[in-house]
């Protein structure tokens, strides 16, 4: 008997479930998080000031590890790199679904202390960010449901 591709329906987090983006800050200590499904994985910005893409981290939580598994990739000289680690962490344990977070916040001529704020800010608001995806119930996102992965044909 030979074996028959059974295709799946596709699967997604229903958009009205997903939190707005989050602001935290004024001025040019503002940073947003923002979020939108891909599919049963989620993709977070975190951006403030001139956004651009300075890093990328993805995160696949894993059953009985702490952290899952990941990846970081940094465009030198970026320094984004732990904040886009940091919420791409965050919100895959929140929501229980891999997770992508693109970072990338500039301010021109940035002091020390404004970089401490900024960084701050951006966390902070991927916290929030996480925090509400974390209250999606179960029946409205789907990262969670053992659903079958769809078979390439």
């Amino acid at each position: 008997m030979a074996a028959t591709n059974v295709r799946t329906k596709a699967v997604t987090w229903d958009p009205a479930a997903l939190p707005g983006p989050v602001r935290v800050g004024r001025g040019r200590l503002a940073v947003t998080a923002a979020v939108q499904a891909v599919g049963r994985d989620l993709l977070v910005t975190v951006t403030g000031g001139q956004a651009h893409a300075g890093a990328t981290a993805v995160v696949a939580p894993a059953a009985g590890r702490r952290q899952g598994f990941g990846r970081l990739a940094v465009v030198p000289p970026h320094k984004e790199g732990p904040l886009a680690e940091a919420g791409a962490v965050r919100v895959a344990r929140a929501a229980g679904c891999t997770c992508v977070c693109v970072a990338g916040i500039h301010q021109d001529a940035a002091t020390p202390q404004e970089i401490k704020a900024i960084v701050a800010n951006a966390l902070g608001a991927v916290d929030r960010l996480a925090d509400a995806l974390a209250r999606v119930p179960a029946d409205q996102r789907y990262c969670r449901a053992s659903v079958p992965k769809p078979s390439t044909p």
